[in-house]
């Protein structure tokens, strides 16, 4: 006879292959993260969080503080978090009756009605509590503001009127100006990064409109059945859906240029941007040929990608621009970190190095070389008041 070895009993199994009670109880555990996961709307609610970001990058009067950083990214994603389970406690039966929603956790039973209620209240009181001391008061009431529209404004009048959408967007880009408040509190409105809180804001409404039409044409079946109220729910080819995205595609690919012409952004703003507008826009030329599902579809995830990038350029060359008084020079204004950066990352510039080696007497030969010039010396020379780096443009 020979003797076969047993496998060795795996430290989350009992014997006879039975699950151990510390297995069985780190499976729950998994399962129940899972499920406030889901109650969460964890993707969205990240999106929601890195939204809230530039604005705390841009206008922080000082160096960055990782506490506050971290204040801002997690009351906003608790708040969040609420703001989607009150929504799913609203529509449950709703949801219910929808395939893409009915294996949520409230309408498929895995988790009551009251589990629902502990965490949005759990997660919301912390969230602001978190943003108001962490952050500031400001950016509380802030995310305050976005928890009401969303769940008490919005919510409720998707079964009543399809210009839901545009309240839904209103709600949706609030919270780009919570990394505003975070760093200038109750000072925001007077501050001149106010004007770039207001583009961003205006940027995220717009987006938010073709966004949400490409999914709900997507899901147009599902959302009747649901008794919802939208605009591309009527259309059964496509076209129509195509045709009301396209004006805000337009105004999106505008929004860059007319924050350059106010000084808001350099103009390696619409220069940047103008690759992923290019790509969105050929994704809804697309769509609008040939209406599909496939084609929305990739309409729907080029928005996620086009917001992703903006958010991301508008941080590198956003500034404030302002004329001294007394030398007549157009002062520019930028976060000390990224003007540390730009002075740091200047030496690996090909054109700037070529320069300084075989023409040292010759300006810059960098499209980037002036900023470059002043990036180094406000490097050296360290960043400016309160932490920002103020750096000459040009002489009036």
């Amino acid at each position: 006879a020979v003797a076969v070895p047993l496998p060795a009993a795996s430290p989350a199994s009992g014997t006879a292959g039975r699950p151990s009670a510390e297995g069985a109880a780190l499976a729950g555990r998994r399962n129940l993260s899972a499920l406030y996961w889901k109650l969460s709307k964890g993707k969205l609610t990240v999106w929601v969080a890195i939204s809230a970001m530039p604005g705390y990058l841009l206008a922080t009067p000082a160096a960055l503080d990782p506490l506050v950083f971290t204040a801002l990214a997690t009351g906003t994603f608790l708040t969040s978090a609420s703001a989607q389970t009150m929504n799913q406690l609203i529509e449950v039966e709703r949801d219910a009756r929808m395939h893409r929603t009915a294996m949520r956790p409230l309408p498929s039973g895995a988790l009551s009605s009251a589990e629902a209620m502990r965490f949005a209240v759990g997660s919301g009181a912390s969230g602001l509590l978190i943003l108001s001391a962490g952050a500031t008061p400001a950016t509380a009431a802030l995310a305050g503001a976005t928890m009401v529209t969303y769940a008490a404004v919005y919510t409720p009048m998707k079964v009543l009127s399809p210009y839901n959408t545009h309240v839904g967007a209103i709600s949706g880009a609030l919270p780009t100006t919570m990394g505003f408040a975070a760093a200038l509190g109750s000072g925001l409105l007077a501050s001149p990064w106010a004007p770039h809180a207001a583009w961003l804001f205006v940027m995220q409404v717009l987006w938010q409109m073709p966004h949400f039409y490409a999914l709900a044409w997507i899901h147009r079946v599902d959302y009747q059945r649901g008794g919802y109220s939208m605009f591309p729910l009527s259309d059964a080819v496509g076209d129509r859906t195509a045709a009301m995205c396209k004006p805000y595609l337009v105004a999106l690919c505008a929004l860059p240029c007319a924050a350059s012409m106010a000084g808001l952004a350099s103009w390696m703003l619409p220069i940047g941007c103008a690759v992923p507008s290019a790509m969105w826009w050929r994704a809804l030329r697309r769509f609008e040929e040939t209406p599909n599902i496939a084609t929305c579809r990739r309409f729907f995830l080029g928005s996620l990608s086009y917001l992703l990038a903006t958010l991301a350029l508008f941080t590198a060359y956003a500034r404030v621009e302002h004329r001294d008084s007394e030398t007549a020079l157009v002062l520019i204004e930028e976060p000390c970190w990224r003007t540390e950066l730009v002075a740091c990352l200047s030496e690996f510039c090909p054109h700037e190095n070529m320069k300084a080696d075989l023409y040292g007497f010759l300006e810059s030969s960098c499209p980037m070389g002036e900023r470059v010039g002043r990036a180094r010396a406000a490097g050296a020379a360290g960043c400016g008041r309160d932490g920002v780096g103020e750096l000459p443009a040009s002489q009036g």
